[in-house]
């Protein structure tokens, strides 16, 4: 019996090794890091135009709760509303439409289903809750860390509702004026790691002669006041104070990630994502904004960046640095694509990635803008200063890129900023 046992235990441990130097042999190869490049770029001069509208998200239940890794929760419902909104800009003639989701990320896959075939560039925007749907990311990686079996079902769901609020928001773009105001608040964020977090709020307004049509309120801080294990799907305090603020005939609201990646609510000051909403919706309808141009200058840009060899020497412990690369190589994206948008006085640099503050102000500064917005058109994962990734501090145990990411991007960040001047 004895021998048996052994017998069976040296089996099971020739099982493991083998799987584990089969999962270590080297896949990624060479990467080659290509130098970014502008892919896109429009300007408009004139009368400003603005259509926005939103589409429940309705997804198959029962389903799993995307946001964080194995053991997930399946559940039967959706605690609050989730939405696709949609938000169409024309300057002169010009152009642009924006989809925000509720939802963890974008992977390449759902922005180029949005996007496909649309008259006009289309950017598609995660809001980042961690109680969102699930399995619409095919990417084994992201399967296994944070959004479940992927399922075409679930991920025609999310396209299905970001093309048809596309498509309501173009039928319903009027003339309307631009407002922009930002301030520093407290009592809402708190830093996770380092000891500075981006505690501003920025309001951008379009309003039509009829009344709001529509604005982007930027805040800095993770949708995970939801319970791990929640009862139902919930898009967090982001679709909470979105939903607050669109009662009785306001704008559809559009609540983005600023640099929020190492950024809390604090929970010691506002517990539920309902205390989290009624003080963020406080703060903005007394954020004062002012007034631009009627005549309004703008312009956006597209900027592809070649990203190098994921690198997984601060996620896993090094026993397992060869078997986590391989996975990133599999299925991390190689191409990170940035987006800049000026309207008036105000200009966004938008990246596919979660920011730390620090890294954010390097990437605003680059690039020129008065506010980054995460999570856009894409997921590379998060990206520090070169110094915190280099001695693993902030958030570099999560950046699964080179420490030196941060200046790739800023190479990019800056070309992107130079197109819209």
């Amino acid at each position: 019996m004895k021998r048996r046992l052994l017998i069976t235990l040296g089996v099971l441990t020739a099982v493991v090794l083998l799987g584990w130097a089969t999962a270590s042999v080297d896949r990624c190869g060479t990467w080659t890091a290509t130098p970014p490049a502008l892919t896109h770029l429009a300007r408009g001069q004139g009368d400003l135009q603005v259509g926005a509208a939103k589409r429940q998200l309705l997804p198959i239940f029962p389903t799993t709760v995307g946001g964080y890794g194995p053991r997930r929760t399946t559940v039967d419902s959706a605690l609050s509303p989730l939405f696709a909104r949609a938000l169409v800009l024309d300057v002169g003639g010009q152009r642009l439409g924006v989809v925000l989701l509720d939802v963890l990320l974008i992977p390449p896959q759902l922005r180029d289903a949005i996007g496909k075939a649309q008259a006009f560039p289309t950017w598609v925007i995660a809001t980042h809750t961690h109680s969102g749907p699930s399995g619409f990311d095919p990417r084994f990686a992201s399967e296994l860390a944070a959004l479940g079996n992927y399922a075409p079902a679930d991920f025609q769901v999310l396209v299905d509702a970001g093309r048809e609020a596309l498509t309501a928001a173009t039928a319903a773009v009027k003339p309307a004026r631009l407002e922009v105001g930002q301030q520093l608040v407290e009592g809402v964020s708190t830093p996770r790691s380092g000891s500075a977090v981006d505690r501003r709020i920025t309001r951008v307004r379009f309003d039509a002669e009829a009344g709001p049509v529509a604005q982007l309120i930027i805040a800095a801080a993770h949708p995970t006041l939801v319970a791990r294990r929640p009862e139902g799907l919930h898009p967090d305090w982001p679709g909470l104070l979105a939903e607050r603020l669109e009662r009785e005939q306001g704008p559809i609201t559009f609540v983005l990630q600023g640099a929020g990646g190492n950024a809390s609510i604090d929970r010691a000051l506002l517990p539920t994502p309902e205390a989290a909403a009624t003080r963020l919706e406080a703060l903005v309808r007394a954020l004062p904004t002012a007034a631009q141009p009627a005549q309004l200058d703008a312009a956006w840009s597209e900027v592809h960046l070649g990203l190098p060899r994921p690198d997984a020497r601060r996620v896993v412990p090094n026993a397992l640095v060869a078997a986590a690369e391989n996975a990133l190589c599999d299925d991390a994206e190689d191409i990170a694509v940035l987006h800049a948008l000026r309207l008036g006085e105000a200009r966004f640099l938008l990246v596919p990635f979660e920011a730390s503050y620090a890294a954010g102000l390097v990437l605003e500064e680059q690039s020129n803008s008065t506010r980054l917005i995460s999570l856009a058109d894409g997921y590379g994962g998060y990206v520090e200063t070169v110094e915190a990734a280099r001695t693993g501090e902030g958030e570099a145990r999560r950046q699964y890129f080179a420490p030196e990411l941060l200046t790739r991007l800023s190479e990019a960040a800056k070309l992107a900023g130079e197109g819209i001047r």
